[in-house]
């Protein structure tokens, strides 16, 4: 008896870890739509920036010099619509396990390209659970699209 309910409360906390973190991408992505990332220079702006305010020597700062600024379309379009697929695919248990890879690898990225902070860190590694847990099994679309493609890994 005990087991099962402790069972439901991990599975529960883990939901709810899923739906708190996809909320927290929509946020993010709402923001970055708002701001029009995609159709103007808004990214190039924050580098610049950013590049004023930490350490000239710094790995950040070489990152932003040499490749964000003259790359940043690029990465205003992978921010944008990396935050958008992460957000729909925790919110639907859609790739779930993907989702929550990539939502990791993002906030790795943004440590590491000049944004270090330590709380990027921690948030990375709150995306672990959901990579290692099948929570878009439990609720979520993974369940349907697995049985019907049983050799798929995106929906395990």
């Amino acid at each position: 008896m005990i087991g099962a309910h402790t069972g439901r409360v991990g599975r529960g906390a883990l939901l709810a870890l899923r739906y708190l973190m996809a909320l927290f991408f929509a946020a993010a992505a709402t923001n970055k739509w708002r701001q029009q990332y995609l159709f103007t220079d808004r990214l190039h702006s924050i580098f610049t920036e950013r590049l004023t305010e930490i350490d000239p020597e710094s790995f950040g700062a070489w990152f932003l010099e040499h490749i964000g600024l003259p790359h940043y379309e690029i990465f205003a379009a992978m921010v944008c619509l990396g935050e958008t697929a992460i957000a729909l695919g925790l919110l639907l248990g859609c790739v779930t396990r993907g989702a929550a890879l990539g939502a990791m690898l993002m906030m790795f990225s943004f440590a590491i390209g000049g944004y270090y902070d330590a709380s990027l860190i921690a948030l990375g590694l709150m995306f672990l659970p959901l990579v290692l847990w099948p929570t878009g099994q439990w609720f979520g679309l993974d369940r349907r699209l697995h049985a019907r493609w049983p050799d798929s890994t995106l929906f395990r």
